[in-house]
């Protein structure tokens, strides 16, 4: 068995070599060391131990295999349901009472058709808290078709490794345009980006919900940026795509820039009426319309700068 006093730290390589009964013992102290409040932890680490205590040794040898697999093809990586249920569970110690509004656009768009979900990007909690509180209000099936577009630092850390792993992602090159993206040539970013965007409208074909930060990188403000411009290749992927904005706030403050550690906060999380690709706009005038939906659902200080509203929401 791995001793916590002893054996080096948690990370990817040594995961890998982890037997059952050592994966059953190391989730629950690896993941309650991210909860900030002491007290709040020993609860979390025992509600986790309960539950990855009834995984059987193949699940624990599905879950090692997804982990040190994940992220490495631009494909769908399709969440393992036994991390599924565990990002859930873990959440419950982190977001309280969450609310959730404007879920009626969500289901009346996909009943149309394939749908592509906007939305502010503020921690890289973000995506768990939105899986976690559509779950919990009783939305697990559209919780469940999410594939969430996650660029390359999300398969980089061990913790945001774990949560990957609990949710339906699908790889991206970032922007080279943020100072700490990794530098490719043109070509190499648009044979990328491609790859991406096929198993994207392969997914939405196949009923699956495509959710994308259009930002490209987390607000350092809190504050609702400008979109990439080069987001419309998700909105060209398939004829007919529905786009509905989605604002989440609070997990700015559950899970802040530049810290590893999360911390018990409410969150609340709203979507807006679809616009439809097409009938409403062409792809760039759908971003702006969709940026200035996501604006009216956030709280005033999460609202971008009026300067910026008025002049472009993308960057050139």
């Amino acid at each position: 068995m791995i001793d916590p006093e002893s054996d080096p730290p948690l990370d990817r390589t040594v995961l890998t070599t982890l037997g059952p009964d050592d994966l059953r013992a190391a989730i629950p102290r690896f993941l309650a060391g991210f909860v900030g409040d002491p007290a709040v932890a020993d609860r979390n680490r025992g509600r986790i131990a309960a539950l990855v205590g009834g995984w059987n040794d193949a699940t624990c040898r599905e879950v090692v295999t997804l982990l040190a697999t994940i992220g490495e093809e631009h494909r769908v990586y399709p969440a393992h349901p036994a991390c599924r249920a565990l990002s859930r569970a873990w959440s419950r110690d982190v977001v309280i009472e969450p609310t959730l509004t404007g879920i009626e656009h969500v289901l009346a768009a996909h009943e149309r058709g394939p749908v592509i979900l906007l939305g502010n990007h503020v921690s890289y909690f973000d995506t768990s808290a939105t899986d976690a509180i559509l779950a919990w209000a009783g939305h697990g099936a559209i919780a469940d078709r999410l594939v969430t577009a996650a660029g390359p630092k999300v398969y980089q850390v061990l913790f945001r490794l774990v949560a990957a792993a609990c949710l339906n992602t699908l790889p991206v090159p970032q922007s080279t345009s943020f100072s700490h993206t990794e530098k490719l040539a043109p070509r190499e970013l648009a044979r990328r980006a491609l790859e991406s965007v096929g198993a994207a409208r392969a997914a939405l074909e196949d009923g699956a919900i495509l959710m994308v930060y259009p930002e490209g990188s987390r607000s350092r403000t809190g504050q609702l940026g400008v979109f990439l411009k080069g987001v419309h290749r998700w909105l060209d992927c398939l004829d007919g795509i529905r786009v509905v904005p989605i604002a989440i706030a609070g997990t700015q403050d559950a899970m802040p820039v530049g810290q590893d550690q999360l911390f018990p906060r409410r969150v609340s999380l709203g979507f807006g009426a679809p616009l439809e690709v097409g009938r409403d706009g062409d792809p760039r005038q759908i971003l702006s319309r969709a940026h200035a939906s996501i604006a009216s659902l956030l709280p005033l200080h999460m609202q971008p700068d009026p300067a910026q509203v008025e002049g472009t929401a993308l960057h050139e």
